[in-house]
């Protein structure tokens, strides 16, 4: 890699040890004056490959250039510069603001210095000197790959590959020629300097042209695509003209891309089929008894109706798991009869792209917008979800298409692959969508539900009013019970904190780490006792008060009809009003007492029993009593939890749906662990009857009985009265610290 013979001497300078810095000093300037004297004599470089082996840093130093080579490119009103290429390489030179005309082939001597350039470094001329004609260098015949590689740059090179379309350009009012080239399966662009007339009939032929390797480049430097580089059409030869389209055989579609011993080559094929349909101005799509295909074109047939039979020449390309016509004409049109749908099913839509789809999904979220078309989620009855896109988009869509409501849409079925699929694992389609060309494609077969409606907020206003103190009220506890979940958050970091402290002192402080230890521990139970109370509480609300309102809210509905006629009629309705109020006061009472979470930590359960049967003699009118047998032991905070949250919850069901007028709560301690009965004398029920919909009160009590590893004892009878009872073995009761 060349090095100026300054750098070289800087960087053999060194202080001598043991020297004064006045020495020092000396020394330097003596080594910095021939530098500045000898800069100018860098020997410069010589030959293209040395000036495109450099970094862009070192390009960006300015190091002398000097080299002898061919012109291979240049456009006199277009470019910034020209190409020259020796026996070692290709390079761009630019012109710096210099005036000069090159003929290509002249043998020139360049005097610059080097530049990063946008992409490979390049040559900034600073004076040129004419050696006289010369031959062109050979053209190495390249692939597309290798031209997208950028290893050729600036080099002279030959593609060969088929002409899809040629298009006459105009940049800063200059006219050339735009070939778009099908080389190895890739598309490559040629801009071509000079072009006469009959270079522009050149679509479908098999050319070999020569010209030197280009490109388009991002401002990071990086090769977006190859370009090749063309001085005129006389460096185009043709090795096969274009069949003419009038004479090209019809192929089925289905045939497009199969095996043939000849291969693919990438020329244009002529097919008929059914037009299905497509955006105005956009692609259209036709079917044929064998396949589908998508055709994109230039033409606009705003007359066309569906079931025309169509003659269309193209260019067959494979787009994102689709076939499609690319630079196609349509030859000829026919009338025929409309298309019948062929695909009624998301997995016949993934083998049929190309084809007229019907299909029935339900709505999932709302419309959104996208490209000049609203975007339908659609699920269908086995669970796939796929899209229909509905064009023109229009600034509002109908308001039946929400959330539930059930469609049937009619378009034409495009399979594609979603977003992070692994193409080289799996590199089939995975996803569907239907091109709906109209809102009248779209058959609403079930409307929305109502609670979907953008007008039900307005529809609750009146339940929501009347039940606004109550509302109200559970704001107020569902603050606190927020509070109460942040104090546990931040006594658990605390926790966290004094474990991480108490690790590093375990041997001087275990018994003041086994407290800590057991805070923690009743800290997360009363975690997990707030959680389910907070369920708990959502259950009994939606098992008895909405229910309660609902039935209000009929009643209130029903007397506004009956009040001018029938005032009798509404007087009744108004009363069994009345008394579903107050029994929903009730359940509100209960609710409310229910929250009263007495803290087990700061008593016992038998204390906690007592309190629990005092506060009900107070409200309710049931005479409960309370009694303990045996001496009381001190148990785990997660036993006596369930234990009264059991004798709490059957509690409350008698109240609520025995009707019974005494309960016994009994809590026995003996050998063998604890027994806790609750016994009332109310009307009873099947135990072996299923639990209705919607009643969660027996089922919190087995789950509560599975936390403590036992079985719930029920027995009841209807009209007999019931009794439930739990025996936690002295295994599971005793505290791990005691």
């Amino acid at each position: 890699m060349p090095r100026t013979f300054a750098r070289q001497v800087l960087s053999s300078v060194r202080l001598p040890l043991g020297s004064g810095w006045r020495q020092g000093l000396l020394l330097v300037g003596l080594c910095i004056a021939p530098v500045i004297d000898t800069a100018a004599d860098v020997a410069p470089l010589r030959f293209a490959a040395d000036v495109h082996g450099l970094t862009s840093a070192e390009a960006r130093e300015g190091l002398p250039v000097e080299l002898e080579a061919v012109v291979t490119h240049f456009h006199r009103k277009l470019g910034d510069g020209f190409f020259v290429q020796d026996e070692t390489g290709g390079i761009y030179v630019r012109l710096q603001r210099l005036e000069i005309d090159l003929p290509l082939g002249e043998r020139v001597r360049v005097h610059g210095i080097t530049a990063p350039g946008d992409y490979a470094p390049v040559v900034a001329l600073r004076s040129i000197e004419k050696l006289g004609p010369a031959p062109l260098p050979p053209a190495r015949p390249v692939s597309a790959g290798a031209l997208s590689s950028g290893r050729f740059d600036s080099m002279r090179i030959e593609l060969r590959g088929v002409v899809t379309s040629v298009t006459p350009v105009e940049r800063s009012n200059v006219p050339h020629l735009a070939l778009q080239l099908r080389v190895d399966g890739q598309t490559v662009l040629a801009g071509v300097n000079q072009y006469t007339e009959s270079s522009l009939d050149l679509a479908d032929a098999e050319i070999s042209v020569t010209g030197v390797a280009g490109g388009l480049f991002s401002r990071q430097r990086q090769l977006l695509r190859g370009v090749l580089l063309v001085e005129s059409d006389e460096d185009i030869d043709v090795l096969r003209p274009p069949e003419p389209v009038e004479e090209l055989p019809v192929q089925v579609i289905g045939d497009l891309f199969r095996f043939s011993p000849d291969g693919y080559a990438g020329h244009r094929v002529r097919v008929s089929g059914s037009y299905l349909g497509g955006p105005a101005g956009g692609w259209l799509a036709i079917r044929d008894g064998t396949g589908g295909v998508f055709v994109e074109t230039a033409e606009s047939w705003p007359d066309l109706q569906p079931g025309d039979v169509l003659d269309i020449a193209g260019f067959p390309l494979r787009r994102a798991q689709t076939l499609w016509l690319d630079h196609a004409q349509v030859l000829a049109r026919r009338p025929g009869s409309p298309p019948e749908p062929t695909v009624t099913s998301f997995s016949v839509g993934l083998n049929r792209p190309g084809h007229l789809a019907r299909m029935n999904g339900r709505i999932v979220g709302q419309p959104r917008p996208g490209d000049d078309a609203w975007v339908i989620t659609l699920r269908t009855t086995d669970g796939n979800d796929f899209e229909a896109h509905v064009s023109p988009a229009t600034d509002r869509y109908p308001s039946a298409w929400r959330d539930g409501a059930v469609v049937t849409v009619e378009g034409i079925a495009e399979a594609y692959t979603r977003p992070g699929q692994n193409l080289d694992l799996f590199p089939f389609p995975t996803a569907l969508r239907i091109h709906v060309q109209s809102t009248d494609k779209i058959r609403l077969d079930e409307t929305a539900p109502w609670h979907t409606s953008p007008d039900f907020a307005l529809f609750l206003i009146g339940g929501l009013v009347s039940a606004g103190l109550l509302f109200a009220a559970v704001s107020v506890v569902a603050i606190l019970l927020a509070r109460k979940n942040a104090a546990l958050q931040e006594t658990r970091r605390r926790l966290q904190e004094a474990r991480e402290e108490l690790a590093q002192r375990f041997t001087l402080r275990t018994s003041e780490w086994r407290q800590e230890l057991a805070a923690r521990h009743a800290a997360e139970a009363d975690f997990a006792l707030l959680t389910a109370e907070r369920t708990r509480l959502g259950r009994e609300l939606h098992d008895t008060l909405e229910q309660s309102l609902a039935s209000v809210g009929l009643q209130m509905d029903a007397v506004q009809g009956f009040y001018e006629k029938r005032p009798d009629k509404a007087l009744g309705l108004l009363q069994e009003a009345t008394r579903l109020l107050r029994e929903s006061q009730a359940e509100v009472r209960r609710s409310v007492w229910n929250l009263r979470s007495l803290k087990l930590e700061e008593t016992t359960l038998p204390d906690a029993l007592e309190q629990l049967g005092k506060a009900l003699n107070e409200t309710q009118g049931p005479t409960i009593t309370f009694r303990c047998v045996g001496e009381p032991v001190t148990l785990r905070p997660s036993v006596a939890s369930h234990l009264f949250r059991i004798a709490q919850e059957a509690v409350t069901n008698a109240l609520k749906h025995a009707s019974a007028r005494s309960i016994d709560l009994g809590l026995t301690f003996n050998r063998e662990g604890v027994e806790l009965a609750i016994v009332d004398d109310g009307q009873g029920f099947n135990p072996e009857q299923p639990v209705r919909e919607g009643h969660f009160g027996l089922r919190g009590l087995r789950e509560r009985a599975a936390a403590l590893g036992v079985e719930l004892e029920i027995d009841s009878r209807i009209g007999a009265g019931t009794r439930i009872r739990v025996q936690v073995p002295v295994t599971r009761t005793v505290n791990a610290s005691s």
